[in-house]
């Protein structure tokens, strides 16, 4: 328990919110399809940072689309559509454990896909603040191809647009690499820890965000 926000691991934690039965903030689907769920995350380090989950269980989004055949940046565009906005006006991401049990998977070791709407910063700097943060070896690809550059071990997804960049062998970044990206940009890089920064103000300005865009469209 930290900071009155129980800590469920693997399957358990989005339970609730894949059987309907979820009673906490970000455990409420804001969109359903019969292939995912779009939910508000945990930890929200700014307004818009959502959760593409997927209802067919996977350790990762690669995994998910060889077994299921859909496909993660696909899932991302109708998100982006459905709310009337276009690929630019979004950053997606993905730690991508190989297996389970390792500290790419934050402890859940089921696969979801980070979607920020009208993120604070630009992509540009996104990907340079990754590239700076670890000692990782990163290419740039076309967004279309980026999980197909992703091999079969550990991996960090990032995209924007058209664009994305893939780093393979990550271990060492562990899972919350990309939020501490996120909160050193808005210049607060203490609060990356959603163990114990839920942000809970951002994730009531993520549905309020998510529900006016949905209306405007």
């Amino acid at each position: 328990m930290t900071l009155g926000v129980e800590m469920a691991s693997g399957k358990q934690r989005f339970a609730a919110l894949l059987g309907g039965r979820g009673s906490a903030i970000y455990d409420r689907p804001l969109l359903e399809t019969k292939d995912w769920i779009v939910a508000p995350t945990l930890g929200a380090i700014v307004p818009g940072w959502l959760l593409i989950i997927p209802r067919r269980a996977a350790p990762n989004c690669r995994e998910w689309s060889t077994s299921s055949g859909m496909s993660p940046l696909g899932a991302v565009k109708e998100v982006a559509g459905h709310l009337g906005l276009s690929m630019d006006e979004v950053i997606w991401f993905e730690h991508g454990p190989a297996s389970m049990g390792t500290p790419v998977g934050c402890g859940l070791d089921y696969a979801h896909l980070h979607m920020i709407i009208r993120p604070r910063f630009n992509f540009a700097d996104f990907a340079a603040g990754a590239r700076a943060q670890a000692d990782l070896i990163w290419s740039e690809c076309e967004a279309t191809d980026a999980y197909a550059r992703s091999g079969t071990r550990s991996f960090y997804i990032a995209g924007s647009g058209d664009v994305a960049i893939v780093a393979k062998d990550v271990e060492a970044g562990g899972s919350q690499f990309f939020r501490r990206i996120a909160a050193s940009l808005i210049g607060n890089g203490e609060v990356w820890n959603y163990r114990h920064h839920p942000h809970t103000e951002n994730i009531e300005g993520t549905i309020e965000m998510f529900r006016h865009l949905e209306s405007a469209g």
